[in-house]
This record gives structure tokens, sequence and C-alpha cells, in this order.
């Protein structure tokens, strides 16, 4: 048996509303309200299977407690109820499983419920299943990780019971989950609020509902905004349940949270790296190489996302000290090739970076290469020339020390 909440400023409505889903012999009316504001209260203690919410209702609108619905109860099932048709475009907007016009008919109620029904059902088989693979994950990963050393097993990362997101967000964001499906976008905000969520700060789990609103849609108004954010937030989760990613993101206190503990991404190995570095902790340099191989392109460089280009730019910086931290550590071990590529990777990098330049010309100078010492300086001075200026003293120092 269903249970309803009803949601109408017509007592006449809301008593036809019910007299109809009492006929159906599959729902029983939990509840019923004459404005939103009492209805929401409601929600401190339960939830319903399903919502029947009338749009034109003074004070809140239908549209706006269905947004305040799915911020509380983001799975919320909902069905607008109203006489004006024209508001069809913006209910399924708001991920209303369906549309009802006054005056109701008994035939078009009764096919809603077995939508629901059939949804219900659906989503039951589902969990079901995903609860089998997991289990048979799960197994599996026992047997690998009983075979498998402790390295293997610190690279396995963080994945708790067998369900992750693989993400690349250098260059395209590609997201995959262990199961190896690609995530489908529905909608570009609906990737960019994923990709916001996830550039916050690693280690912070909460971003406030206004901070979201301001990055993502700076040019409307607070209350239109704050829809459409709910509407991303109700996709993203759909989405993601789909893949059996489930409760990946989460609402509390007007604060989102979004389960990194089951996300690898290359951005959090590169920053990771970054910050023990900036620590002046031990890096390997192996570990330092696989970092910089991470690094293809920029962060989200397909992307045009506003909010981004400063974090891009501070990773530029970060990755192009990585590559000259690496250089200089080669060069100290004695493995000038090796110093070399790091050092050259650094040039094309950051061309105007004339640090990188330096470094290698000290690699090239250590393999006694004097002629690629000599074309690095002409280039850094052809680089510098567009800015109208020459070589600092340290770099024409280094140069000189061929000439002798």
């Amino acid at each position: 048996m269903l249970r309803a909440y009803l949601v109408d400023d017509e007592p006449h409505a809301l008593n036809m509303l019910e007299m109809f889903l009492n006929r159906t012999g599959e729902v029983q009316v939990a509840g019923r309200w004459m404005n939103g504001f009492e209805a929401l209260k409601a929600l401190d203690d339960v939830r319903p299977d399903i919502w029947f919410v009338d749009i034109e209702m003074p004070g809140m609108s239908g549209l706006e407690l269905a947004a305040n619905i799915h911020e509380i109860d983001p799975e919320a099932v909902i069905v607008f109820v109203t006489a004006y048709d024209q508001y069809a475009v913006a209910a399924f907007e708001h991920e209303a499983l369906d549309y009802l016009l006054k005056p109701i008919e008994m035939g078009r109620l009764s096919r809603t419920i077995d939508r629901i029904s059939r949804e219900r059902k659906r989503e039951h088989e589902k969990k079901e299943q995903i609860q089998k693979q997991q289990q048979t994950q799960g197994l599996m990963k026992s047997f690998i990780s009983s075979s498998e050393n402790a390295v293997n097993r610190h690279d396995s990362g963080n994945v708790v019971d067998g369900s992750c997101l693989f993400v690349q967000m250098f260059g395209k964001l590609r997201v995959t989950p262990t199961n190896g499906d690609s995530v489908m976008w529905r909608t570009a905000k609906e990737k960019e609020l994923f990709a916001y969520l996830l550039l916050q700060d690693p280690n912070a789990h909460a971003v406030h509902r206004d901070r979201i609103i301001e990055q993502l849609w700076p040019d409307e108004r607070y209350e239109k905004a704050k829809i459409y954010m709910h509407t991303c937030v109700s996709l993203l989760r759909k989405n993601l349940k789909k893949l059996g990613m489930e409760q990946m993101v989460s609402y509390r206190n007007e604060h989102y949270i979004l389960d990194k503990n089951r996300i690898r991404a290359d951005v959090y190995d590169v920053l990771d790296v970054v910050h023990r570095m900036q620590r002046e902790e031990h890096v390997p340099l192996d570990q330092m190489e696989r970092t910089l191989h991470m690094y293809q392109d920029e962060l989200l460089a397909q992307e045009d996302y506003p909010w981004v280009y400063e974090l891009s730019q501070r990773l530029e910086r970060n990755v192009l000290e990585l590559m000259l931290r690496l250089s200089e550590k080669q060069l100290a071990l004695g493995n000038g090739k090796k110093a070399t590529e790091a050092a050259e990777r650094a040039v094309v990098h950051s061309p105007y970076e004339e640090e990188a330049y330096r470094c290698a010309m000290q690699a090239y100078l250590s393999l006694g290469k004097h002629d690629q010492v000599l074309r690095i300086y002409r280039d850094l001075e052809a680089r510098l020339q567009e800015l109208h200026i020459g070589p600092s003293m340290a770099s024409r120092r280094l140069y000189d020390q061929i000439r002798m």
C-alpha cells in the first residue's frame, strides 16, 4: 500500500483526490494540507511514498514546495495537480513523476498509480541486483587481496564496498564507476555541479547551498537559481544511483556533502603530492613521476567553468614546481638524462619561466652537452625578448660556464 500526502489550497479538490485515491485500493492518504508551509513540517517525522501537490497555491507555490521537499528528501516522488496545463514543462523540470490536470479523471489517476507501483518494483529489483553484485565483488576482492602484497593493497585506494567512482579531471572530465559503465550527464549543469562539489577542499565535507548558487548561477535571481540547483541535485543523485552509487550526495543544515571516500580522482593524487612537498615531506621519485604523468592537460581544460580558473592556475604553478623539484633531485643523484627530461617538460609547461630553462641548462651541463646548453639559452633569450627583457644574471653566469 502506497502512502500519500496531499497538498491543495482548495478543500473540494482535496476531498475529490482523496476519494479517487481510496477507490484505487492501492493508496492510503497519510496526510493532507492546504498550504506548503504546513506540509513541510510533516517531513520532520514521516516520508510518504508519493506527494500530490497543487501548483497554484498562495504563499508558497507547488513548484517552490517541490524544491523544498527535494532539499529535505531527495528521493521524494511528486505528482503535480493543477487546472493550468501551461505549467507542464516547469513541472517536469522539477523532476515530477507525473502531471495531472483538474478535474482529475479516475482512469488517468489509475495509470499514474500503476506507473508508481512499477517504478517501485523496478527499484526494489535493482537494489537486490546491486546487493548481489556487491557481494560477488566483495568475494572477488577478498580473493585478490589475499594474493596481493601490501603495496598493491594500498593502491586499491579507499574502495570500501566495491563501489567507487574513478574521475579524470585533467583535460576532459571523465567519470567511470567500478562496474565500467560511463556516466551520461543529462544536463551540462548537472555535470558542472558534480565537478564543483568534487573540487572543493578534499578534506572538507560540506558546501553551503548559497555558495553553490553564487558560483554556478551568478546571474539568476536567488529563488529561481535555488530551484535550478535542486533540480540538478536531484538529477545527479538519480544518475549516480542508476550506476549503483547510492547516497553519494547528502544534505544537512543547508550544506551539500559529496561522499569523497568513494571517489578516486587524478586531481586528488596530484594535490596530495603537492601538499606533501610543501610540507617538505619525502616523496619518492617514482611517485613524483607517476603524478606528473597524470597531468596531461590543464584542469577541466575542455570545460568553460569560470570558478575553476583560480584553482587551475594554482595547480599549473604547483605542477611546475613538481617538475623542477624532480629535475633537481635527479641531477643530485647523477641522473642527468632524467633531469633533462623533467626540465624540458617544465620549459614546455611554462615557456616564460626562467628557472625551468636554468634547470635544463644545468642538467645538460652535467652531461657535457654544451650545444644543448647553448640551445636552451637561446630559446630563453627569444622568449624573454617577447616580454622586452633579457635573461637574469644567474642564467647568464650559467651560460658563461660553457664559454670559459
